[in-house]
This record gives C-alpha cells, sequence and structure tokens, in this order.
C-alpha cells in the first residue's frame, strides 16, 4: 500500500465516529485498501460502494447534474460517505453520531491526495 493511501486511511480513521475507511476500485468494485472495524465485511462494503457511486453518477449524468463528487447514504447503524477519485473511491463507514460534515471535509481531502 502506497504512503498516500495509508495517509488517506489514517486521516479517515481519525475522525470522530468513523468506524473504517477503505479505498475502492470503483469499475470492479473491489478493495485496494481498507481499515475498517472487525467484522465488516470489506468486500461487500466495496462492491456495495462502488454499485451504488456507479448508478448514482450515471442517474446524475442523465438529469444533466454532472458527476457525483460526494454520496451520502443513511441507515439505521450508520453512515456510508463515498468520493469519488477519478477510477478510485474513498469510503468511510461512521457511527450514527458521527460528524458528517467533519467526515465529508476529510473525504474531499483524500480524494485531492489520491488525485495528485
Amino acid at each position: 500500500m502506497s504512503d498516500g493511501v495509508e495517509r488517506t486511511l489514517d486521516r479517515l480513521t481519525r475522525v470522530a465516529g468513523v468506524q473504517g475507511a477503505m479505498v475502492v476500485d470503483v469499475e470492479a468494485g473491489v478493495p485496494v485498501a481498507s481499515d475498517l472495524s472487525a467484522g465488516l465485511d470489506e468486500t461487500a462494503v466495496a462492491a456495495m460502494a462502488g454499485s451504488v457511486y456507479s448508478r448514482a453518477t450515471e442517474a446524475s449524468r442523465a438529469a444533466g447534474t454532472g458527476d457525483v463528487a460526494v454520496l451520502q447514504l443513511e441507515a439505521a447503524a450508520g453512515h456510508l460517505v463515498v468520493a469519488g477519485a477519478g477510477p478510485l473511491l474513498v469510503v468511510a463507514l461512521t457511527e450514527p453520531a458521527a460528524q458528517l460534515g467533519l467526515v465529508r471535509v476529510e473525504a474531499g481531502r483524500a480524494v485531492e491526495e489520491l488525485i495528485r
């Protein structure tokens, strides 16, 4: 794993309420790197993030609003925040009470770092 990807995951997982973070290949829906809490299935999370992001991007383009920058999914047990970085996605899994604004800011910074 490259230093940039390690820094990306480390920065995201330090945000209060973040249970895990990963970098995902958007087309294949597979993890490139991950730092998830025990009990979370990285393959399933990567596949879901890639699929949801791809479908949302298709719908957004069809609606004339362009590419998706950040996608946030709210579920009973927490949130999934996904940010696009070209062929890669930055994914954060959070607890329900996480500071989502801060998670989104850090996900955006992670995207910028991966693009460099």
